[in-house]
């Protein structure tokens, strides 16, 4: 049984203040006398030998306990940490819609369900969300602080995923796989209930919001009897001694001391302090835990009890410690090594003698190492992957990849140096572009077909590499594009009938390029040099709104001569329009870097993200992502994270174009919407299709897309993605 803490504090969210972060900063920096602090692995061991309290956070969020039985997921209440969980577990299933989680709700009170509404899997059709509450309809706990629009914005109902609430009665247990949960009724204003979780293997206790009345034997025996034996107690420490029986008598919490005596009493393992104040500093809640933990050593009931501190992004692991499993691929000439599980002192030995292996026997020593099944890693474990990489000769070359689409896996990658030395991706695609070879970024310099000198990288993105080149004899530059592929493969065959498909194009809103040369490892697609700058620079000057509009039907006229060809673009983003003065014209790959964040995916329609091929209905979802940035100032499915902005691509509505500009014209609200439905067959169908639909907004009247004091704000507001 693995328990993690994504929210320990008590009452309301309490972030870290500057004065704390600069005091932790100072106290960190005042010590670091003889550090080289330009060496990352000295650097590292001189912040984990910092005390807890300087070179970490307790963290502010409200209570929310994830319980993973190795089956099933449990949730133990949904304050403000329920968010962060949300976005954790958009990584597995419940990303795909296949997400099952048991959330148990200890009580009403707000601090633990505020986080409800802000639970990105409850977004996404498909996953199954199970609530339970004792003596009370779990419906109702949750549907009094969403009352829309006087409380909040969007009702539970508004929440696709599928949703079942279960009233338990007090004493009734409930079996989830093979963990069977049990509940006990605890004195908080209201009844808040305490919960067991019995594997076979391990117990969990979680009884946070309580209040003990009386300490005598006879009055703790029902609570003892309850926590007893349990590998972990989470208990209720938010008040002193002094706060429990005098001033704050009768609200409903406890102390670390009491916890203490009722531990010790039911011989529970370890004792968690939890439901931390919101006055208290982190100084304050390690002092409270450190005098528990003198206070277990001098009673005289049971010394064997150990106090730990709740922190945010602690993991218990009960019962049986979890190993490490390794799963190997050995198909279609790069070789995979999945590790499973945990990597840390104890499993890296493992790890790296079977990357170790692999590296060595893999054709050309391509291999990916694929972390996405990790459940935790720790910075031992990933410098063990470092060092048996650097004796392979790995580190620096394009033989290894990571696949760490997870964000703890990646900091701590980060954080070990790793991302200096690998190739560290998100996706498997990415993986294996990086895999694929070197070949196509060594050709600076180089004359390719006899005719043509490239004489500088401009950039690299994840199609491939741009050069600056000229043919021989000839002043004229031109922009050289260069894919990666081996000759005879499948997609690289698709690829180069698609790009001289795409030069028998004529039309004065498309690029054709002007020739395709091959090489063994590369296809190279020469262009003229473009003349202009690309759409996503031309929108950030903040052009006039008559000649943002004016794009608008340039993009959709270039779009319709794409599918009057019959081709289908399949990877429209700003970084293929080339804008000359207010003039937009499309090209088949991109002439300009990346932008920052961004990534191609953005652009795609959910079919494709789904690895459906590209359909004229898909280049369509493309234009819409490029008109509401050019008409609203953002992408229309705002997020914090990548993977929660493909999530809400896959399965929601953009946000609506209302939020970011009031007073937008209805048709131009309507055809957004239109152009980005998540049903390939409820947008236009192609882009004459879209064309015909833009063009219907001229027709309405001059006064509705005419009025230049429609304008939106050139900088619109930022948005937390679902708190609209």
């Amino acid at each position: 049984m693995r328990v993690k803490f994504w929210g320990v504090r008590g009452s309301i969210p309490t972030p870290l203040s500057n004065e704390q972060l600069n005091d932790r900063l100072f106290q960190a920096l005042s010590g670091a006398g003889g550090v080289d602090l330009s060496n990352p692995a000295e650097v590292q061991a001189y912040l984990a030998g910092l005390p807890p309290s300087v070179r970490s956070v307790v963290g502010g969020n409200t209570t929310c306990v994830e319980v993973d039985t190795g089956e099933e997921t449990i949730i133990i209440d949904c304050g403000s940490g329920m968010r962060a969980l949300g976005l954790s577990l958009m990584a597995r299933e419940f990303g795909r819609g296949q997400g099952v989680a048991h959330i148990f709700l200890t009580h009403a009170h707000w601090d633990h369900l505020q986080g409800y509404p802000f639970f990105t899997p409850a977004y996404v059709p498909g996953n199954r969300l199970i609530f339970y509450a004792v003596n009370n309809h779990p419906q109702t706990y949750l549907e009094h602080q969403q009352l829309a629009p006087t409380y909040f914005p969007i009702p539970p109902n508004a929440m696709p995923a599928d949703k079942e609430f279960i009233q338990l009665r007090e004493g009734e247990t409930v079996t989830i796989g093979r963990t069977v949960v049990s509940n006990l009724s605890l004195y908080h204003p209201g009844t808040a209930y305490a919960y067991r979780f019995d594997d076979g293997e391990s117990v969990f206790v979680f009884a946070s919001d309580g209040e003990y009345k009386a300490l005598s034997e006879a009055h703790l025996r029902r609570y003892t009897a309850f926590f007893a034996g349990a590998d972990a107690l989470v208990f209720d420490a938010q008040y002193s001694l002094r706060d429990v029986f005098l001033s704050k008598a009768d609200w409903g919490h406890s102390s670390a001391i009491i916890g203490v005596d009722i531990a010790e009493r039911a011989r529970a393992k370890r004792l968690i302090t939890f439901h931390h104040d919101p006055t208290h500093s982190d100084e304050q809640i390690y002092a409270i835990a450190t005098a528990a933990r003198e206070y277990a050593r001098v009673n005289e009931i049971s010394p064997d009890t150990a106090v730990m501190v709740a922190t945010e992004g602690l993991e218990l692991f009960l019962g049986q410690p979890p190993g490490l499993e390794t799963l190997e691929d050995r198909q279609n000439g790069i070789w995979t090594l999945a590790l499973a599980g945990q990597l840390n002192a104890s499993t890296v030995a493992e790890a790296q003698e079977r990357l170790g292996a692999m590296l060595a026997a893999a054709p050309g020593g391509r291999l990916l190492l694929d972390l996405t099944l990790l459940a935790a890693a720790d910075p031992i474990g990933i410098n063990g992957l470092i060092d048996t990489a650097r004796q392979h000769g790995a580190l620096g070359r394009s033989t290894l990849a990571v696949l760490a689409p997870t964000l703890p896996v990646r900091r701590a990658l980060e954080q070990s140096g790793a991302d200096k030395g690998l190739h560290i991706v998100r996706s498997r695609q990415q993986a294996l572009a990086a895999l694929a070879g070197p070949a196509h970024l060594r050709l600076a310099a180089a004359t390719i077909a006899g005719q043509l000198q490239l004489e500088a990288l401009l950039f690299v993105d994840e199609l491939g590499a741009v050069y600056l080149g000229r043919k021989l004899g000839a002043q004229a530059p031109l922009w050289v594009r260069v894919v990666a592929g081996r000759r005879g493969g499948a997609a690289r065959q698709q690829f180069v009938g698609e790009l001289r498909a795409w030069q028998g194009v004529s039309h004065p809103s498309l690029i054709a390029g002007q020739a395709i040369i091959e090489a063994d490892e590369w296809v190279a697609l020469i262009c003229d040099e473009p003349a202009g700058i690309s759409l996503r620079e031309w929108r950030a000057r903040q052009p006039a709104w008559l000649d943002q509009r004016r794009v608008g039907e340039q993009l959709c006229e270039a779009v319709a001569a794409i599918h009057a060809h019959g081709l289908t673009h399949g990877d429209l983003h700003p970084e293929n329009v080339v804008m000359a003065g207010s003039l937009a014209r499309v090209t088949r790959t991109p002439l300009f870097p990346p932008a920052a964040g961004s990534t191609a995916t953005a652009y795609h329609a959910p079919e494709q993200l789904r690895g459906q091929p590209a359909l004229p209905a898909s280049d369509v979802y493309a234009l819409g992502v490029m008109l509401y940035e050019l008409f609203l100032g953002a992408h229309p499915f705002a997020a914090e994270t990548e993977e929660l902005r493909l999530t809400l691509q896959l399965y929601s509505q953009p946000q609506s174009p209302r939020l970011r500009w009031p007073e937008i014209p209805l048709g131009l609200e309507l055809c957004l919407l239109r152009l980005l439905a998540l049903d390939p067959n409820d947008r236009p169908a192609d882009g004459r299709a879209a064309r015909a639909a833009f063009g219907e907004l001229r027709l309405e009247g001059r006064r509705e897309l005419g009025d230049a004091r429609l304008k939106p704000a050139s900088q619109p507001a930022a948005d937390e993605g679902l708190s609209r």
